[in-house]
């Protein structure tokens, strides 16, 4: 935890107030661009192509309507679901409009605003008359060095960035750096859709130092680094933060926090499979949107919190419901409503698409609870794959383990139709590196046997794979837990990232269950229960998850 931390609460209050992130709105267009802010009180929300309608909020975020596009707003030239970048000038007040992918239409290209958004467009022409085309699918454009360069996020096989030093008229653009491919192996029988590094935001640093994490399809987002304001980039490296072929977002706040959205998640070992044009073939880690922040300019991070779950995530017809667009809940953008309050854009296709609020000291909470015969299984992730691809690269789902009676029962199931048939479920709370997991646990038949992992990061609950990758594991049966009546077990684990030992209690007392540190390091702290039925035949009486607590030091 950041030493600032008690000044932090000291200036702004009990965190016991802080309300949890909310829902206010859907946005009309896939999170990532197109949010934007106008004034104090007013934020827009664009569409993508064919759009005609944009949504307002005149009260900050609070509440939305839908306003018709004014007809001097060139259209998009873009996808439908995707909006252009648009970002207000900080020296001028006007407006830069940037796509995000280029069509070769007549009127895509760069424009700038006289007037504001609803003013006057002029498309950016070089000295013959030609609209000036920074290539690539591009992100919202950042000012850096106080505000006298103006850097673009382009990617396409590959990340590089365009930079304009006349606030937009002329553009360069650096090198290009590249993470590896994604190969076989570590349980892996085939490999992912290999994309390239795509999809980077970058963050100023306060040494005057760009740093740029993208998306890839390693399980780590990668980074680079300019030390010439964007002119050129370090060859790229594994980053801090977890993610697969997910959309990462930098946010740096008015007090110099920095804030980072991601989908902390890892998808399900790749089959051996035919892939389909593309390389695509299906997402399993997009049900879960991510939020960590930093009060020393990205050294250490506070959080790593579950801020949405997607609402569809346990639906039969997940991957077809209302067309077959990409889904789920990645892809973000943010806009800053006051001194500790964002306004956060994310998700994919209509249904999942979200605008929300979320107070960041709702990240420095140290602990939370799970009920689940009061509270149900809302705040965990319990969902099945049925195991054939549909729509644009999914999966669809059951909602796998169910609260019965008093808790939530874990069972290997008798279906043939699933990817995995043991089920599983995947609980979220504050980061540490140091803490105590308390489980209430019951086995209901003296065969019934459970896994419990303390991991760094969200895993599908039917992953079997998940003892290779997490940090703690404790196996448990009916000689340590007598079955048919309910056992606390207690996990406390003290400096996981110097591999620190994980002492076991059950009902109050020691065991001689110390659980070694599985990995090397674990910089981000543990962050997940992850529980397994790990039976190998049916199992219809599995074990029940009563209730759950987490703390961290």
């Amino acid at each position: 935890m950041n030493r600032l931390f008690p000044l932090l609460v000291l200036l702004t209050g009990s965190l016991n107030a802080v309300e949890p992130p909310r829902i206010v709105g859907v946005p009309p267009a896939d999170a990532g661009r197109g949010l934007v802010r106008v004034s104090e009180i007013e934020i827009r929300c664009y569409p993508g192509k064919g759009g005609g309608q944009f949504l307002q909020s005149t009260d900050n975020g609070l509440t939305w309507q839908t306003i018709d596009l004014p007809s001097s707003y060139p259209d998009a030239t873009c996808l439908a679901k995707e909006s252009p970048s648009i970002e207000q000038n900080p020296n001028t007040g006007e407006f830069l409009r940037i796509e995000p992918l280029y069509r070769r239409k007549d009127n895509e290209g760069i424009y700038l605003s006289t007037g504001g958004l609803d003013g006057q467009w002029r498309r950016v022409e070089n000295a013959v008359g030609k609209p000036v085309l920074i290539s690539g699918i591009l992100r919202n454009s950042l000012w850096v060095n106080d505000r006298k360069r103006v850097v673009v996020p382009g990617h396409g096989g590959g990340c590089w960035r365009w930079f304009s030093d006349d606030q937009g008229w002329t553009w360069k653009r650096s090198n290009k750096v590249n993470a590896p491919p994604h190969k076989i192996g570590g349980g892996h029988l085939g490999t992912r859709w290999n994309h390239g590094m795509v999809e980077g935001t970058i963050a100023e640093l306060k040494n005057g130092r760009l740093w740029m994490v993208a998306r890839t399809a390693q399980d780590q987002h990668w980074q680079t680094f300019s030390d010439d304001l964007g002119g050129t980039w370090s060859a790229a490296e594994p980053s801090r933060f977890w993610g697969t072929i997910t959309m990462p977002t930098f946010h740096r706040m008015k007090d110099g926090r920095l804030l980072f959205l991601w989908s902390n998640t890892t998808p399900l070992p790749e089959v051996k499979r035919v892939k389909k044009r593309g390389g695509e073939d299906v997402f399993t880690n997009r049900d879960a949107l991510h939020a960590a922040i930093s009060e020393d300019d990205g050294k250490t991070w506070t959080g790593f919190r579950e801020v949405v779950l997607d609402e569809h995530r346990n639906d039969h017809d997940y991957a077809v419901t209302a067309g077959s667009n990409d889904r789920g809940k990645h892809q973000s953008e943010v806009v800053q409503l006051d001194a500790n309050r964002v306004l956060l854009s994310c998700g994919q296709h209509p249904l999942h698409r979200k605008l929300m609020i979320m107070d960041v000291r709702w990240l420095y909470e140290k602990e939370r609870h799970s009920n689940l015969a009061k509270d149900g299984a809302g705040e965990w992730s319990t969902h099945q794959y049925v195991n054939r691809i549909v729509g644009h690269c999914g999966y669809n789902r059951t909602p796998g383990a169910l609260v019965r009676g008093d808790g939530l029962r874990l069972l290997r199931v008798d279906d043939e139709s699933l990817t995995h048939p043991n089920q599983g479920a995947t609980w979220n709370f504050p980061s540490g590196n140091s803490g105590l997991v308390t489980v209430k646990i019951r086995l209901e038949h003296a065969s019934s046997k459970a896994r419990l992992c303390l991991a760094d990061r969200w895993f599908n609950p039917t992953d079997p794979t998940v003892p290779q990758f997490a940090n703690y594991v404790l196996e448990l049966d009916a000689k340590t837990l007598p079955p048919r009546k309910p056992h606390k077990v207690e996990i406390r684990w003290i400096d996981v990232d110097g591999k620190g030992f994980a002492k076991v209690t059950i009902n109050g007392k020691p065991t001689r269950m110390d659980l070694p540190a599985v990995q090397d390091r674990c910089p981000n702290g543990i962050s997940y229960l992850h529980v397994y039925n790990p039976a190998t035949e049916i199992d219809e009486s599995g074990f029940s998850i009563i209730a759950t607590s987490a703390t961290i030091d």
